[in-house]
């Protein structure tokens, strides 16, 4: 225990340090290269939910890719300057954010997939921040376990032999060397799973394929796009979007509605069939409460990893009293950037969009 808490410096750091420069250099080159190339070429013969399997082995790429850089980095800096190692401190504070943040992610892509395949799910009342660690949590106990502890023990052990040796989390010239040792260890176990983590992603969208009714090969598009809107119904029942296919109507302030959404083989976007029934309220009352509940389905499927780039929402609305009355939105996802936007939270922004007709009752 005590030399995995304080072990020594070895004497050729300096050789070291020119090994692991020109073998990461050499490894930074070939991975960006390979990557980019499976990410370009090798999910082409993927026919179902391609978008949340590319998110998946991207993150799985950046997270060789940022400890590759540092081990260009670090060394560079040890072998260029004396006394660096309170500079390479802060590289290595700054590749601890970015790999972690890599890390989290990879987990939580999984976490989506394997949530959209089974009887896991996000409650509706989550936010993004939530939403995020319980799709990570719902990889399950092990799973994160056996994944996320060793990178925490790995990239967190330099800090402890500082602390050790010199009570302070400047790292010192053993933590940088350990540092270096440790990360490139990692980087070789990495690698070694580059091509078999491609392969496991494939088994993982076939079996996603093999959950739904698939036609013949003559008729791969329609498939794709009954399997895709599937898959969109999948992950927002498991959002808590209970009111779809009429199981449980969703409460508005006067009344409530239910949604029918069929997955289509004939067309490539999501058409939600949206029914109220609401009480005499005001025009703008109505106005109000329906762009609410727009907004936040909305929000939903722009959060969706299905690959459906255009969805419809068509409200058939009954007041009490009065005439059946529609609103009717369509939308595509960059459409969607714009009103889902950091700093904007504004369910008016919905009726900005290019395709969206009201009722003249609810038009201002």
């Amino acid at each position: 225990m005590e030399m995995i808490l304080n072990p020594p410096m070895p004497i050729a750091s300096d050789e070291f340090y020119k090994i692991i420069l020109s073998v990461s250099g050499v490894l930074f080159g070939i991975t960006f290269a390979a990557m980019l190339f499976i990410l370009q070429s090798g999910f082409n013969s993927f026919k179902y939910s391609r978008r949340m399997f590319l998110e998946l082995y991207l993150h799985f790429g950046r997270q060789l890719l940022y400890a590759l850089a540092y081990l260009t980095a670090a060394p560079l800096f040890m072998l260029s300057f004396s006394n660096a190692e309170h500079f390479v401190t802060w590289v290595y504070a700054l590749f601890l954010v970015f790999f972690m943040n890599a890390s989290l992610d990879h987990a939580k892509e999984e976490g989506y997939i394997i949530t959209i395949n089974s009887r896991k799910y996000v409650p509706r009342s989550y936010g993004r921040i939530r939403s995020y660690f319980r799709l990570i949590y719902n990889r399950g106990f092990l799973r994160n376990l056996l994944s996320l502890s060793p990178i925490l023990m790995l990239i967190f052990y330099p800090y402890f032999i500082s602390i050790i040796e010199g009570q302070t989390l400047y790292l010192s010239e053993v933590a940088v060397f350990y540092s270096c040792l440790a990360v490139f260890v990692y980087s070789l176990y990495k690698i070694t799973k580059f091509i078999p983590e491609f392969f496991t992603y494939t088994g993982m969208e076939l079996a996603s394929s093999n959950q739904t009714p698939r036609e013949e090969p003559s008729e791969e598009e329609k498939t794709k796009n009954f399997t895709e809107g599937v898959a969109l119904k999948e992950y927002l029942i498991k959002r808590g979007v209970k009111e779809i296919d009429h199981e449980t109507p969703y409460i508005l302030k006067d009344g409530k509605l239910t949604v029918s959404f069929v997955p289509s083989r004939d067309r490539a976007e999501a058409w939600f069939n949206i029914y109220v029934d609401i009480g005499r309220s005001s025009p703008d009352s109505i106005r109000k409460e329906i762009l609410t509940y727009a907004y936040k389905l909305a929000k939903f499927l722009h959060l969706s990893k299905a690959e459906i780039n255009v969805f419809v929402l068509s409200f058939h609305i009954d007041i009490k009293d009065d005439t059946s009355r529609n609103m009717f939105f369509r939308f595509d996802r960059a459409e969607l950037e714009a009103v889902f936007a950091i700093g904007k939270d504004d369910p008016e922004d919905m009726v900005k969009m290019k395709n969206v007709l009201f009722d003249d009752l609810f038009k201002q």
